[in-house]
């Protein structure tokens, strides 16, 4: 029998997760673009997508098609806005997607957890918060080392020095990604809900 939280929280059916990954990379289009985002005042689903692919998919084939996508999203911003954009490709580049595969990890680790685990839905909701937060810091970690490292930007700078400024960063990345996650598990089980009173009716 299916544990509790995967029928509330994760895809019931393949047509509800080829849905929730439509509107994943919908939204990665909407947000990860500078002029839509600023136009629709939204942070980056990103780090949330990445998380969440982890959680309720765990192929890694979805987590390669969605590595594509933010990089086909990158080009076409260099290639809309030039050289306004084109300073985000740098040899530090790399470092931005193995951020993103930390947080599908983290993802992925959680989603294995309550799957064989016998956790209730509150207990599931603690594990996938605590993933959330571990998987942020880690592609916090990841995306900020490799840019001071591999950008040619902060030769001047020590090390000590370039963390202390990005730090205070973190917390507004962690924030946004755990909103993002909150809205779509929250969606998931609504659109479970409403697919159980569906049956529920049908062989009623």
């Amino acid at each position: 029998m299916p544990h509790p939280i995967e029928e509330r929280l994760f895809p019931a059916s393949r047509v509800v997760a080829l849905a929730a990954l439509a509107v994943m990379a919908i939204s990665m289009l909407a947000t990860r673009y500078h002029h839509f985002s600023s136009a629709l005042h939204l942070a980056d689903t990103s780090w949330a997508v990445f998380f969440l692919a982890g959680l309720w998919f765990r192929q890694a084939r979805v987590l390669g098609g969605l590595l594509v996508l933010a990089v086909a999203i990158d080009l076409g911003s260099v290639w809309l806005d030039g050289a306004a954009m084109a300073s985000c490709f740098s040899p530090a580049y790399p470092g931005v997607l193995a951020a993103y595969a930390a947080l599908w990890g983290a993802g992925r680790l959680a989603g294995k957890r309550l799957a064989h685990g016998s956790e209730g839905t509150l207990t599931g909701l603690a594990w996938i918060a605590v993933a959330l937060l571990a998987g942020s810091v880690v592609a916090f970690g990841i995306s900020n080392a490799t840019f001071y490292a591999f950008s040619g930007q902060f030769e001047a700078m020590v090390a000590f020095e370039y963390a202390q400024r990005t730090m205070p960063y973190l917390s507004g990345y962690v924030t946004s990604a755990a909103i993002y996650s909150v809205v779509a598990l929250a969606g998931m089980a609504a659109t479970n809900l409403v697919r159980d009173g569906v049956r529920a009716q049908r062989h009623g």
